[in-house]
C-alpha cells in the first residue's frame, strides 16, 4: 500500500504528541526513568541538551565531568590477584557506590565507596573504591555517579610487562656516542659527543694534568641535559643489576628490540645485561690509573634545545671524589658477580676495577669532594661531603663477591652503625641500603650481623607500611617530601619494602603495600598523572629533556621528578604556593624541578616492577 507523504506528517505529529506526553509525566512524577536519565547525564554517558525537551521543568544538565578527573586508578593495570583499589576524590553522598565496566558497556562488579578521608598531601576528600575480589581478565573503566569515570585499565596476569620493557628500554635511546634510527619511536639521530674519546681534563692535582685528553667517551645522557656522572650512574645499574640478579625470569630475551647495530654481534647476554654493560663500559673509562674515579663529563656552558650531534662545544672531565669512587667500587663488584657466568673476562675486568677503586679509598680515609670554580656551569652539581655510606656499600659488596674477610673486618668496625641502622631509600647520595643487602646475602656473613640488618630493615618495613595505611593515596612520601625526585624517592622506599619481604616472606604487607607505589607511578596520583611517558592515559608531553624537544620525538619510558612543593625553576616558583605539596607538578618543558627525568629515577621503578612482571 503507498502511503501519501500527508499521512506521514500526521502520523508524525502523533507520535511526537505521545512522546512529550510519556517525557513530561516521568519527568513531573520523579519516576526511575528519570533518575536514569539524570545519572546517565552525572556520568557523562548521555549528555542532554534541554533546549530539545518542550517542558520547561526539565532541570539544568550537569557539565560532564572529565575522564580520570575525580577516578584514579593505576592507568597500566591491576594483577588479577592483587589488591585493587581506585583513588575517588570530591564530596560525594555516604554509601555512594561505583561500577566497573567492561570495554563493551557491561557492568561486571558494583560496590560502595569507603568513607571519606582526608588526605593531608593532595588537601583532598577521598574514598577508596575496592574490587580486590573481582579477578576476571580483560579491560574495564571504573564509574562513579557524581564523580565521572576512570581512565581504561587492565586486570591481567602480567600486566606490567611491557611497561617494564619500555622503562628499560628508554636507556638504550639515551646512549651517547651512537648513531640512533629507532623503528619503534621512529627516532633518529646522529651520534653525538664523539668528542668525549678526547675530553679535557679540568684541573691539575698532581697526578691528573690540565687539558690532557683522555677517552671518556659511551654511556648514557643522565637526564634532560647531555651530561654524564658517576654518582647517579653507579646507583642505577646497582638497582637494574639487583632487578635482574632477584628476578631474571622478569627480563627475557629479545625485550628491548634494540635498534638496529645497538646489540653486541653475536653476544649471548640478556638484554638487560647488555644495555647496563654500556654504562658500565663508560664508567669504568672515568677510572685513572690510582684507582680514583673522575666524577662527570660534560660541557662549559647548558646547552640549549638541541640534538646531541650538534653540541660540538668542548668536553670536560671534572671533579673527582673519595664518595664516587666508592661508588664505582660497589657498583663493579656487584656487577663482577652478575656478569661472571655469561663473560668470564668482563667479570674480572669489573672485579680489578673495584678492588682498585677500594685500595684508594683504604689510602685515603678522608673524605674528599673536589670541585673546581665554573665545575658546574654546564651541568649538574651532585656535590656531596660525606663518603660513609658508599665506602660500607663497596665494602659489603667486595665481601659478598670475594668473600675476603679483610673487607668484613673493616665494614663491621668502621661502619658498623651504618649496617644496624633504619635504611634510607637508595638515592645517588645514599647507598646505605645496597650495602646492608649486599652483607645480609654474603655467603660468609656472620650471623649476627645478618640479625641486626634484618630487624633494622624490616623495623623499617613496617613504619612505611603503617605511613602508607593513613595516606589516602596509599603513597609512602609525607607531605614534605614531594621535593625534586618525589616520584622516584617513593618507588625507592617501595625497594626498601621489597628487599624487607625477601628477609620476611611471611610479612605479605611489606610486598603489598610496595605495589602500591607502582600504582602510584603509573596514575594512581593525586594529579592523575602517570609520570612515565608514554605509559598510561595521561603522562606528561612536555618533559625537560633536550631530545624530544629538539626532534620531536616523546621518547616513552622517561620517569619523571613529580610533584615538588618547594619548587626550583620559574615556571614552577610562580605557581607552587597555591598548590598542595602532591599537586605541585607542572607538565611544561621548563618545570626541570618537576618534570624532567633522569636515569636514577627509573631504576627503582624498575626494580619494583621485576616482582610483579609475572604476577
Amino acid at each position: 500500500m503507498r502511503i501519501r507523504r500527508r499521512t506521514l506528517y500526521v502520523i508524525g505529529g502523533i507520535i511526537t504528541l505521545l512522546l512529550v506526553v510519556t517525557i513530561s509525566f516521568r519527568l513531573l512524577s520523579g519516576s526511575e526513568g528519570g533518575n536514569t536519565l539524570n545519572k546517565q547525564q552525572e556520568q557523562g554517558n548521555a549528555p542532554i541538551n534541554n533546549a530539545e525537551l518542550p517542558i520547561a521543568t526539565v532541570p539544568d544538565s550537569q557539565p560532564e565531568i572529565k575522564q580520570g578527573t575525580q577516578v584514579k586508578v593505576d592507568q597500566v593495570g591491576y594483577g588479577t590477584a592483587h589488591a585493587k583499589f581506585a583513588i575517588v576524590e570530591g564530596e560525594l553522598p555516604s554509601g555512594t557506590e561505583f561500577s566497573l565496566v567492561d570495554s563493551i558497556g557491561n557492568t561486571m562488579f558494583t560496590g560502595s565507596l569507603s568513607e571519606p578521608l582526608a588526605d593531608a598531601a593532595s588537601q583532598k576528600t577521598i574514598r577508596r573504591a575496592d574490587f580486590s575480589s573481582f579477578q576476571t581478565v580483560g579491560e574495564y573503566k571504573l564509574l562513579v555517579a557524581g564523580a565521572g569515570s576512570s581512565y581504561p585499565f587492565v586486570i591481567g596476569d602480567a600486566p606490567y610487562d611491557d611497561a617494564l620493557a619500555t622503562l628499560l628500554r628508554s636507556y638504550t635511546l639515551q646512549r651517547s656516542g651512537v648513531t640512533i634510527d629507532d623503528p619503534i619511536t621512529k627516532l633518529k639521530q646522529a651520534a653525538g659527543h664523539l668528542q668525549d674519546a678526547q675530553a679535557e681534563i679540568f684541573f691539575d692535582d698532581g697526578v691528573s694534568h690540565k687539558g690532557d685528553l683522555i677517552d671518556v667517551s659511551g654511556g648514557w645522557y643522565d637526564a634532560g641535559d647531555y651530561g654524564k656522572y658517576i654518582p647517579p650512574a653507579a646507583v642505577t645499574v646497582a638497582q637494574l643489576l639487583l632487578a635482574y640478579d632477584l628476578n631474571p625470569e622478569a627480563f627475557p630475551a629479545g625485550q628491548l628490540k634494540f635498534p638496529e647495530g645497538l646489540k653486541t654481534a653475536n653476544s649471548s647476554l640478556p638484554d638487560i645485561l647488555e644495555e647496563v654493560r654500556y654504562e658500565l663500559e663508560w664508567m669504568l673509562r672515568m677510572q685513572r690509573a690510582d684507582g680514583a674515579v673522575y666524577h662527570k663529563v660534560s660541557g662549559s656552558a647548558w646547552t640549549g634545545f638541541v640534538t646531541p650531534d650538534t653540541d660540538t662545544q668542548t668536553r670536560y672531565v671534572y671533579g673527582l671524589s673519595t664518595y664516587g669512587t666508592a661508588q664505582l667500587a660497589g657498583a663493579t663488584a656487584l656487577a663482577s658477580r652478575i656478569y661472571k657466568t655469561f663473560d668470564e673476562k668482563f667479570s674480572n675486568r669489573l672485579l680489578a676495577a673495584a678492588e682498585k677503586a677500594q685500595s684508594y679509598l683504604s689510602a685515603n680515609e678522608a673524605a674528599a669532594f673536589r670541585q673546581d670554580p665554573m665545575q658546574d656551569n654546564g651541568s649538574g652539581g651532585y656535590g656531596k661531603q660525606t663518603d660513609a655510606e658508599e665506602r660500607m656499600w663497596a665494602l659489603a659488596e667486595l665481601f659478598r663477591t670475594t668473600g675476603n674477610s679483610s673487607y668484613s673486618d673493616v665494614l663491621t668496625s668502621r661502619f658498623d652503625y651504618l649496617l644496624k641502622s633504619s635504611p634510607q631509600a637508595v638515592n645517588w647520595a645514599n647507598a646505605q641500603l645496597l650495602g646492608q643487602w649486599a652483607y645480609y646475602r654474603a655467603e660468609k656473613a656472620d650471623e649476627r650481623w645478618k640479625e641486626l640488618i634484618r630487624k633494622a630493615v624490616t623495623d623499617r618495613a613496617k613504619e612505611l607500611v603503617a605511613r602508607s595505611e593513613a595516606d589516602g593515596y596509599f603513597n609512602l612520601l609525607n607531605a614534605e617530601e614531594y621535593t625534586w625526585a618525589s616520584v622516584k624517592s617513593g618507588a625507592a622506599y617501595g625497594c626498601i619494602l621489597l628487599i624487607a619481604n625477601l628477609m620476611e616472606p611471611e610479612e605479605a604487607s611489606f610486598r603489598a603495600t610496595a605495589l602500591e607505589q607502582l600504582h602510584h607511578v603509573f596514575g594512581r596520583s593525586a594529579t592523575g598523572f602517570s609520570y612515565v611517558t608514554g605509559i598510561g592515559s595521561q603522562y606528561p608531553l612536555e618533559p625537560h629533556h633536550r631530545i624530544n624537544a629538539a626532534t620531536g620525538v616523546l621518547i616513552p619510558g622517561l620517569v619523571v621528578g613529580g610533584p615538588n612543593r618547594y619548587g626550583g625553576d620559574p615556571d614552577l616558583d610562580a605557581v607552587k604556593d597555591s598548590l598542595a605539596p602532591a599537586m605541585a607538578y607542572l607538565d611544561v618543558r621548563g618545570s626541570y624541578s618537576s618534570n624532567e627525568y633522569a636515569i636514577d629515577y627509573n631504576a627503582p621503578v624498575i626494580l619494583l616492577a621485576s616482582f610483579f612482571a609475572n604476577e
